[in-house]
C-alpha cells in the first residue's frame, strides 16, 4: 500500500466528477443538484454521521455513472427518465461494485428508478437512500421546470405508492426549513456542497482504490483507454523498481502514469479509433489533451509535480515532443520513465503485432537517436519478460473483470442489447 497523502479525499471526489464531465457534463451537473439534496435530506434526518452523508453524497453526484456506457445523452432528459433508467441504472450498480470500493452501497445506484411499492420491502440496508434518490430524481426534473416555485403538490399524491412518505416528509422539511430550492435556484448549492464533502474520510487503502476506480472511469469512454493505462503503470512501476527509485519517487511516478492521459477523457471519440493518419486539425485537437489533463491533476493533487511528470508524457530528450518541446537537460527521471512507459505502451498496441526482437529495437534507435533515455530504455530491455508477464497478469484481470460486468448486466437486463453500448 502506497502512502496517500498526495492528495485529499475530497479531492478525489471532485477529480472523480471532473473526469466523468470531460466525457459529458450533464449526468454530473444533474448529480451534483440531486448529491445537494441528499445531503440535505439526510442530515434533517439526523441517522447518519456526517462521514457517511458525505460520502453518500459522493455516490449521488455519479449515481448516473452507468449512462456513459449505456445510453446516448441526446438531451438533458433523455437518458434520466423511468423508462430509460433501467440499463444505466444497473450496469452503474455493476460497474461501481466491482471496480470502486462502494461496496454494497452500490445497490442504491441499482434500485435508483425504481418506487416505492418496488424497493419498500427489499432486505436491504440503503433501501431508504435508494428510495430517497428515487424522489429526488423526480425533484429535480420538476425543478428543470419550475425553479424554486415548484409545486410539491404532485410529489405528496404518490406518498405511499410512488415515494416513501418518510422521503415526501423530510423533502417538505428541507423545502421549508433549508431553503433548498432557493439555494439550488441561486447557485449557492455547490460552494455549500462542496465545504460540506470537506467531511469525505477515505482510509489510505481507500484512496488508493479509488484512484484505480478513476483509472477504470477512462473505460466508459473505451475500454483501450483503461487497458493501455494499466499497461503503462505497470511498465513505469518495473523499470523504477529497476532505477532502484526511492518509495515516494515511484509512488509520484506511479500516479502519475495512472492518470496521464486522463485528458483524453475530453477529445472526439472519432479521433481517438486511430483508424486513419491524423489531419492537423485532428492533430491538433487531439495533442491538447496533455494540457487539459495537466490542469484537473494541478487542481486536485497537493504534490504538484504528479502534473509535471504526466504533462511531460509526450516530450522527447531531443526537443521534438510537445507541448513544450522540452529538451533533455530539462526532463527530469521520472517525465523520462514515463515517456519511455508511455511509448512502450504504444508500440503494444500497433495494429500488427510486433515481435521481441522489433520491438526491442525500435526502442534502442530511440535510445541511440537521444530521443528516448537510455537508462530508462534499458530498465525495458533488461527485464522485457518480466514486463510482458505482469502485462499479461494484469491486463488479463481486467477483461475478466469486464466480462464479468457485462454477463451480469446482460441478465439482469434479460440479455437485451437495446440498453446501449455496454
Amino acid at each position: 500500500m502506497r502512502a496517500m497523502d498526495y492528495i485529499s479525499s475530497t479531492n478525489i471526489c471532485y477529480l472523480t466528477c471532473d473526469t466523468l464531465r470531460l466525457i459529458d457534463e450533464r449526468p454530473i451537473v444533474h448529480g451534483m443538484r440531486v448529491a445537494y439534496m441528499m445531503m440535505k435530506m439526510l442530515e434533517c434526518k439526523g441517522s447518519y454521521d456526517e462521514y457517511e452523508v458525505a460520502e453518500f453524497a459522493f455516490l449521488t453526484m455519479i449515481h448516473d455513472i452507468g449512462v456513459y456506457r449505456t445510453n446516448p445523452i441526446t438531451d438533458e432528459a433523455a437518458y434520466d427518465t423511468e423508462g430509460a433508467g433501467t440499463a444505466h441504472a444497473v450496469y452503474g450498480a455493476l460497474f461501481l461494485k466491482q471496480v470502486s470500493p462502494f461496496g454494497s452501497r452500490a445497490d442504491i445506484i441499482m434500485y435508483h428508478h425504481l418506487p416505492y411499492s418496488k424497493v419498500g420491502r427489499l432486505n436491504y440496508e440503503y433501501s431508504k437512500v435508494a428510495m430517497y434518490l428515487y424522489l429526488l430524481e423526480d425533484v429535480d426534473r420538476l425543478f428543470l421546470k419550475e425553479g424554486a416555485a415548484l409545486d410539491t403538490r404532485e410529489l405528496e399524491a404518490g406518498a405511499g405508492q410512488r415515494y416513501l412518505p418518510e422521503a415526501i416528509s423530510l423533502l417538505a422539511r428541507c423545502i421549508r426549513q433549508e431553503g433548498m430550492l432557493k439555494k439550488l435556484e441561486s447557485g449557492e448549492y455547490l460552494k455549500e456542497l462542496q465545504a460540506f464533502m470537506e467531511n469525505v474520510l477515505f482510509t489510505n487503502e481507500e484512496k488508493e482504490n479509488y484512484m484505480r476506480f478513476i483509472m477504470h472511469c477512462f473505460s466508459l469512454k473505451g475500454r483501450m483507454r483503461t487497458l493501455e493505462a494499466i499497461m503503462c503503470s505497470c511498465i513505469v512501476d518495473e523499470i523504477a523498481q529497476s532505477m532502484e527509485l526511492t518509495g515516494r519517487e515511484k509512488d509520484k511516478l506511479y500516479y502519475a502514469a495512472m492518470l496521464h492521459d486522463i485528458g483524453l477523457m475530453a477529445i472526439d471519440p472519432e479521433i481517438l479509433k486511430g483508424a486513419k493518419k491524423f489531419t492537423e486539425e485532428e492533430r491538433t485537437a487531439y495533442r491538447k489533451h496533455v494540457g487539459i489533463g495537466r490542469e484537473l491533476l494541478e487542481k486536485y493533487f497537493i504534490v504538484k509535480e504528479i502534473a509535471d511528470i504526466s504533462s511531460a508524457h509526450h516530450e522527447m530528450l531531443d526537443g521534438s515532443g510537445y507541448p513544450e518541446g522540452l529538451k533533455e537537460n530539462q526532463i527530469s527521471n521520472n517525465q523520462a520513465i514515463l515517456q519511455v512507459a508511455d511509448n512502450v505502451t504504444a508500440v503494444l498496441n500497433m495494429k500488427r503485432k510486433l515481435t521481441r526482437s522489433e520491438i526491442l529495437s525500435i526502442l534502442q534507435v530511440q535510445a541511440q537517436r537521444k530521443r528516448l533515455h537510455k537508462k530508462a530504455v534499458s530498465g525495458v530491455t533488461d527485464n522485457y519478460d518480466t514486463i510482458q508477464n505482469r502485462l499479461r497478469s494484469e491486463t488479463q484481470e481486467y477483461l475478466d473483470l469486464h466480462v464479468k460486468i457485462n454477463d451480469r448486466y446482460k441478465r439482469l437486463i434479460g440479455g437485451s442489447s437495446s440498453g446501449g453500448r455496454a
